[in-house]
C-alpha cells in the first residue's frame, strides 16, 4: 500500500497528553474525539486541539454515533458539523458505530443490518455535503456481517482490527492495530496510558488540501514558504513586533479566529480588535495595527 504513515486517535481516556514527545516518538497525525450523539466533547476544541496544532501534527476527528434511526444519524452528523465550524482538519471526519452503541450489542448482530447501514449511509452524506472527505470507522468483524459494505463502497474505512494483519477485503485508508487490548496494547511516548494506534496508507492532507475539501481553500496556500524566521522578518520589515503572546494566549487566540498553522507556513488574520496577526513557526506571533 506504499508509505506507512503513523497516527494515534484519542479520547478524555488518555488525559493529560505531551504531543510534543508523542511527536518526537514518530506520530504524524492524530484523529481527535469530536462528540457522541448530539454532544460535542469538551476536550475536542478547547484541550486536544489548540494542543496537536501547538506540536505541528496533522489532526482528524471521529463522532460517535449512538442513533438508532436515520433522523437520529442525521441530526447527529449535523451535531458534528457545528462542532467542526471555522476549523481545518487534515484528515478525514469519522463516523465511528460501535458494539457499544445502541444498535451494536443491544440490536445484535442478526437484527438492523440493513437499518445500520442507511444510518452510516445518511451521517456521512451530511457531512459530504457540508464539504468534507467523510469516512466510516468500524471494526472488520462490524463491516462483514454488520453492515453492508457494499452499500459503503463510496466512503472511505478506518478499520479497527487488534491483529498482525488486517483482513478486512475490502479498500481502507486506515488501519487502527493496537489499542486496549490483549497482545495489542498501544503504547507511545507522552501518554500515559494505552492509546489507539494507526497505520494510514493515503496522503490525506494532500488529498483534502488539493480537493478543497473540510473548509480548505485555494487562498491557504501561499506561493512561497519563508525559510527561516530571520526571512519572515524580513518579510514584514513594515511591521511591528508589538507584542510575543505567550503559549496559552497564542492557543486561545488560535481557536477563537480559526488561525491555522500549517507545516511552518505562517497564516494571516484580523482579530477582533483590528489587528493583523501572522502565526510562525507554531511559536510567535507579531502584530500590527491595521493602517
Amino acid at each position: 500500500m506504499g508509505q506507512v504513515i503513523k497516527g494515534i486517535d484519542i479520547s478524555s481516556h488518555q488525559g493529560e497528553i505531551d504531543f510534543e514527545r508523542v511527536k518526537a516518538d514518530g506520530v504524524r497525525f492524530v484523529i481527535i474525539k469530536a462528540g457522541q450523539g448530539l454532544r460535542e466533547m469538551g476536550t475536542f476544541r478547547q484541550k486536544y486541539l489548540p494542543a496537536v496544532l501547538a506540536a505541528g501534527l496533522d489532526w482528524g476527528a471521529y463522532w460517535w454515533s449512538d442513533a438508532v434511526t436515520v433522523v437520529e444519524a442525521q441530526k447527529e452528523a449535523a451535531a458534528f458539523v457545528r462542532a467542526l465550524d471555522g476549523l481545518r482538519p487534515t484528515y478525514p471526519v469519522y463516523m465511528d458505530q460501535e458494539y457499544e452503541s445502541p444498535c451494536g450489542n443491544a440490536w445484535g448482530v442478526g437484527k438492523g443490518k440493513q437499518l445500520r447501514t442507511d444510518m452510516a449511509k445518511a451521517f456521512l452524506k451530511v457531512l459530504e455535503d457540508a464539504g468534507y472527505y467523510a469516512g466510516l470507522y468500524a471494526s472488520t468483524n462490524w463491516l462483514q456481517y454488520w453492515v453492508d459494505d457494499k452499500q459503503l463502497e463510496a466512503y472511505d474505512k478506518w478499520v479497527a482490527q487488534y491483529a498482525e494483519k488486517c483482513t478486512y477485503t475490502g479498500s481502507y485508508g486506515m488501519w487502527q492495530h493496537h489499542g486496549d487490548a490483549r497482545g495489542f496494547v498501544g503504547r507511545v511516548d507522552g501518554i500515559s496510558v494505552p492509546v489507539d494506534i494507526n497505520a494510514c496508507y493515503r496522503d490525506y492532507p494532500e488529498i483534502i488540501r488539493a480537493n478543497l475539501l473540510n473548509g480548505w481553500k485555494n487562498s491557504d496556500k501561499p506561493e512561497s514558504t519563508p525559510d527561516d524566521e530571520s526571512n519572515l522578518k524580513n518579510e514584514l520589515a513594515n511591521w511591528s513586533e508589538v507584542q510575543t503572546y505567550s503559549w496559552e494566549g497564542l492557543l486561545t487566540f488560535q481557536v477563537k479566529n480559526n488561525i491555522n498553522i500549517i507545516d511552518g507556513v505562517p497564516y494571516y488574520c484580523p482579530d477582533d480588535n483590528g489587528n493583523s496577526v501572522v502565526v510562525w513557526n507554531e511559536s510567535k506571533a507579531y502584530a500590527r495595527r491595521n493602517a
